[in-house]
């Protein structure tokens, strides 16, 4: 019982920090003490929040990193600091980089190519199905998307 009422005062406490922040976390579930407790390093420590970074792999070696945004979240532009910290991170690593808007109901993918190697594999920004876009998803991993997993996604890009 005592645990639950800590856990409870560390919610009202965690609430006073959050409403404190300058950019206060709008989803609740990153710990946004620990942002705000690291714009005191300095302006020389700066740091991105990259907010769903996945990395595509193939037999445990990174193939792409993408940066999935949701068609309702913000606009996003490539040279933001969390695009370019992106970029540089996936030339580092010569991965190609994708930021990728999809539609809520998964019908259609937005995919812009961020650097040189993702180019290779799309040479410039395109709406596409859940079925190409699971294709492009194969191809830089130098795969061929099966069938069998294509027949079960959206065909048609809206």
């Amino acid at each position: 019982m005592q645990w639950l009422f800590m856990r409870q005062k560390w919610r009202d406490a965690l609430k006073r920090v959050v409403i404190a922040t300058s950019r206060i976390e709008r989803t609740g579930w990153r710990d946004s003490a620990l942002s705000q407790r690291h714009r005191k390093f300095g302006s020389n420590a700066p740091a991105v929040d990259l907010d769903f970074v996945l990395v595509e792999f193939d037999d445990c070696r990174p193939a792409a990193l993408v940066e999935y945004k949701h068609e309702c979240a913000s606009p996003q532009y490539i040279t933001s600091p969390q695009f370019q910290v992106l970029i540089n991170l996936a030339n580092a690593a010569h991965l190609p980089a994708f930021a990728v808007r999809y539609a809520a109901d998964f019908s259609w993918w937005l995919c812009v190519p961020l650097n040189d190697e993702a180019r290779k594999h799309l040479p410039e920004r395109k709406r596409m199905s859940e079925k190409e876009y699971v294709s492009l998803l194969y191809r830089v991993r130098g795969r061929e998307a099966p069938q069998s997993v294509l027949d079960g996604l959206n065909q048609d890009a809206i």
